[in-house]
């Protein structure tokens, strides 16, 4: 469903991402772990078109996504594949309800009728019904997080790329987010997630890629990846973040 071939990113003279091969198969839930600044982030915004990388090919569910791709076409390929980001980015002067339409009538022409009646059902999917009304300002970092979730299913997309969906919050937060995320994994939903959540790459995902100094180091599936990784450097990665994992 998503293929990247090859694929280098520059910034400048600094390379981002080095000859990184990764695909992702439909329903799969693939977990991107590694240090800060490995690439990861870097990663998925390449994948959903809002960063051009320099090298390489990115195809999606059969589609190229070529670096210089026009707006038009771009759009088209990248309403598929939802993305929920690290700090919710949620329209301020909309209400919970009015952020959840807003993008399905607009890009898919949903009648507004039928874009709320969606709103609601994704709204009461992630525990938020009685929030329709309110405004972001109102709403806990993690609510505004299940409410970006159900803003990225109002489009239906036939994928969800997450870029640290936690990490913005407070621990006591984490949970509930993570709680929305399971559930969407054991339905199907084709995931991508950036995190450092270790026991969530552990226990829900279906294959977890570590990434480094803008490299692929290693994968796998993850209970194996976790007991007995192959290379050094994921060794050393892992001996530090793994202390707090039950």
């Amino acid at each position: 469903m998503i293929q990247a071939t090859g694929l280098h990113k520059f910034f400048g003279d600094r390379h981002v991402l080095k000859d990184v091969n990764f695909a992702v198969r439909k329903q799969e839930v693939v977990a991107l772990i590694g240090p800060s600044g490995s690439g990861k982030s870097t990663l998925i915004r390449c994948l959903n078109g809002l960063e051009r990388y320099s090298q390489g090919e990115i195809v999606i569910d059969g589609n190229r996504l070529y670096p210089d791709l026009p707006i038009k076409q771009l759009s088209q390929i990248r309403r598929e594949l939802g993305m929920v980001f690290q700090n919710f980015n949620l329209f301020p002067h909309m209400t919970v309800l009015q952020n959840i339409i807003e993008a399905p009538m607009l890009v898919r022409r949903i009648p507004k009728a039928q874009a709320v009646d969606l709103a609601e059902q994704l709204l009461a999917k992630v525990g938020l019904l009685e929030k329709r009304d309110v405004y972001p300002n109102r709403l806990s970092g993690g609510q505004k997080q299940r409410v970006a979730i159900a803003r990225a299913l109002a489009m239906q997309p036939r994928a969800l790329l997450f870029d640290e969906p936690t990490s913005a919050l407070d621990p006591e937060l984490v949970g509930e987010v993570l709680k929305v995320m399971r559930d969407l994994a054991a339905e199907g939903m084709t995931m991508v997630v950036v995190t450092h959540e270790m026991q969530f790459a552990r226990d829900v995902s279906s294959r977890v890629v570590f990434i480094a100094d803008g490299a692929i180091i290693e994968q796998g599936e993850p209970h194996e990846f976790f007991r007995q990784p192959q290379q050094e450097r994921t060794q050393l990665f892992l001996e530090r973040v793994l202390s707090t994992l039950p």
